[in-house]
């Protein structure tokens, strides 16, 4: 009986081209990176280093941020902690080849308008490893959106207390819904860059009534009420005005805020 030689064999010869053995296919080196685009996966020699943490902290614009500081946080021993400051080039590198699992976490201690401010930085993975397999854990400043997990905003809160009554109509009670607040910047945000005019429609958060997630500066801040303008102060001050300028202040570890009371 007369042998057929294979398909694929047959074609590679009638194409003219030579077919390798299917061992020595090459190997797909790329690998979907946190946004999606797909990048080149990185070699040993430049990507992961066993018992090795090891990252670069950049800002939103991408440019690199000396001086943050990176906590592997070891979760298995208490008080075992290894921390690192990034160089002027935002990279770091700590050994971690110890038996047990880390978290790397990263802030940044700001200063802005005589206030200082520390500040969480987003990581690009945020899950645990182990220490002797060594991990690469990148982060960025964000000024804001939402943290991990759900964990608050890396902006902060601009919260009131509306006092509700109405001295032309005392049948009428002012709803926090109603407040529409303008906060105009008077300083750079927090990295350097220009801010924006804010104006927006208060909402009811666990908190408090008022904005979240707002850029951290110092502000000009003005309210109204369906269109009537409100008098503003700082809880716990004197004298309401028709606006005021406030810094944030710490609410507790890196959550800031704003407190205003307002009336008409």
């Amino acid at each position: 009986m007369r042998r057929l030689a294979p398909v694929g064999a047959l074609l590679a010869c009638l194409s003219g081209c030579v077919m390798p053995p299917m061992g020595a296919m090459a190997e797909d080196t790329r690998a979907v990176g946190p946004s999606g685009i797909v990048a080149e996966r990185e070699e040993s020699g430049v990507g992961v280093e066993r018992g090795v943490l090891k990252g670069r902290v950049v800002s939103s614009a991408g440019r690199p941020v000396a001086g943050a500081q990176v906590v592997a946080d070891n979760q298995l021993l208490y008080n075992s902690n290894l921390i690192v400051t990034t160089d002027v080039d935002g990279h770091y590198r700590v050994e971690t080849d110890v038996a047990a699992t880390f978290h790397a976490t990263a802030s940044f201690n700001v200063e802005r308008d005589g206030v200082a401010y520390e500040v969480e930085l987003r990581p690009e993975d945020d899950s645990p490893f182990a220490g002797p397999e060594g991990a690469i854990r990148n982060f960025t400043w964000k000024l804001t959106g939402a943290k991990p997990d759900g964990l608050g905003h890396y902006g902060g809160s601009v919260l009131f207390y509306l006092d509700g009554t109405d001295p032309g109509d005392p049948e009428t009670f002012l709803q926090d819904e109603g407040v529409e607040l303008t906060l105009t910047p008077q300083s750079p945000l927090l990295d350097g860059s220009p801010g924006e005019v804010i104006t927006r429609r208060a909402a009811r958060t666990p908190d408090g009534s008022g904005l979240l997630d707002v850029p951290i500066a110092r502000y000009r801040i003005s309210a109204a009420h369906e269109g009537r303008p409100l008098q503003v102060r700082l809880r716990g001050s004197d004298a309401y005005a028709a606006e005021i300028v406030a810094d944030f202040s710490q609410h507790i570890n890196s959550v800031y805020w704003i407190q205003l009371e307002l009336k008409l």
